[in-house]
């Protein structure tokens, strides 16, 4: 049975290589992006190419009433949730170098509720042996503090809790989940080249995926299978 993939932040770096790689295995794949005047100029190439297994979903998860709206929109049946809004931290910084203001609301909600919300749409249709993943890009979930005054790191360890405690509630449904850290892509902080390259990261979170059980439901593993948990 062709599996059905539904992945946010899907029109660039590694969330847009998973899309061409579920797409080479086969899967049908469901990409989220943000709202445009026009669809995302990395998107299109694939939808023509494969038109009758993969359609584009403009979505804000920065905007609460969207993310909840998102179930209605939802006519397929849903293997796999990835949820790979990445760290947006926003604009709008206190001298301290905390957020502020509304920058402290978006980056929750693109980091904890917005992912809370994408995965109970995806629960309507999800089928019993589901997964959902939640793309992190931090190495040691044990020093994040909800109660941490820099903004970004208390929104870090909100979105793990967040999910731990999501996947205890859906093991009795029979549902999986998991946290998973891309590896070092991108460019460094000093303008060099990525330790790893965009493929490998996303051939790895596939893999992750694709082990991932009840019996190892609510961890936090790296992109090369090992616990990140210490």
């Amino acid at each position: 049975m062709t599996p059905t993939v539904l992945i946010t932040g899907a029109s660039r770096g590694v969330g847009l290589e998973l899309v061409r790689q579920y797409l080479a295995r086969g899967a049908r794949v469901l990409a989220i992006h943000r709202p445009g005047p026009t669809a995302p100029e990395a998107l299109v190439p694939l939808l023509l190419a494969h038109p009758d297994r993969m359609r584009l979903i403009a979505l804000d998860v920065r905007t609460a009433s969207a993310v909840v709206n998102l179930a209605a929109r939802l006519s397929e049946r849903i293997d796999i949730l990835i949820n790979n809004t990445g760290m947006l931290m926003g604009t709008g910084y206190a001298p301290s170098g905390n957020l502020v203001g509304g920058a402290i609301r978006t980056t929750l909600q693109v980091n904890a509720t917005g992912p809370l919300f994408v995965a109970q749409a995806a629960l309507s249709n999800m089928t019993r042996g589901g997964k959902i993943a939640t793309i992190l890009p931090i190495g040691d979930v044990r020093s994040l503090d909800l109660l941490d005054p820099d903004a970004r790191h208390a929104a870090k360890a909100a979105v793990v809790r967040v999910m731990q405690s999501l996947a205890s509630d859906l093991k009795p449904a029979g549902v999986a989940v998991a946290l998973i850290h891309p590896g070092a892509v991108g460019p460094t902080p000093d303008g060099g080249e990525a330790v790893l390259s965009l493929a490998d990261s996303a051939r790895g979170i596939i893999k992750v995926i694709d082990d991932l059980t009840l019996e190892t439901s609510g961890r936090f593993f790296g992109f090369d299978g090992a616990s990140a948990e210490g």
